[in-house]
């Protein structure tokens, strides 16, 4: 296990904010404490898609946080869920991993989320742990012959519904660099 410093919430509590602060960042460190980690949806709005990401698991199992994007959010908080209780089953997330235990028996791709996106897509979890970087990592999904994002071939929508947030923000392209 990791013993990196945590300054989340928990750990090291601070003044600050308001009511609707307040109201979610106590939702958030509610669900930390009683479950060992809080899952937030996005619904994607004026973004290529929607997407959900998990607070907390650096705090409870010093394991990077985990994101899922271009699923319904819905959806993407249940692989999210899923990918953080396997961690806490004792199946860590490793860089360039394939799992095929969060995902309804579908492979997924892990992969380190860049420090440069996290303002952009992981608000709550930046405002919770108060001091990033912090790791987080990104679930891929492929499309429905097998392919990810970044293979010859695979569809339009696995392509552009899933940013590539391994890649530095100022070297990246495509939909996402714009939200």
């Amino acid at each position: 296990m990791n013993e990196s410093p945590c300054f989340c919430l928990l750990c090291a509590p601070t003044e600050r904010g308001g009511p609707a602060w307040e109201e979610r960042d106590s939702r958030v460190a509610g669900n930390v404490t009683e479950f060992g980690w809080h899952v937030m949806g996005v619904a994607g709005g004026d973004s290529p898609g929607d997407w959900g990401y998990s607070i907390g698991l650096w705090h409870t199992l010093r394991s990077p946080e985990v994101s899922v994007f271009g699923l319904p959010s819905p959806t993407a908080m249940r692989v999210a869920n899923s990918a953080a209780a396997a961690v806490r089953d004792g199946a860590p997330l490793e860089p360039d991993q394939r799992r095929g235990d969060v995902l309804n028996g579908h492979d997924v791709t892990v992969r380190p989320v860049h420090p440069s996106w996290y303002l952009d897509f992981f608000g709550a979890g930046v405002d919770f742990y108060q001091a990033p970087p912090l790791p987080i990592t990104q679930l891929f999904w492929p499309d429905r012959a097998g392919r990810f994002p970044w293979d010859e071939g695979a569809d339009e929508y696995c392509r552009t519904s899933q940013p590539l947030l391994w890649i530095p923000k100022g070297e990246s392209t495509g939909p996402w660099t714009e939200v």
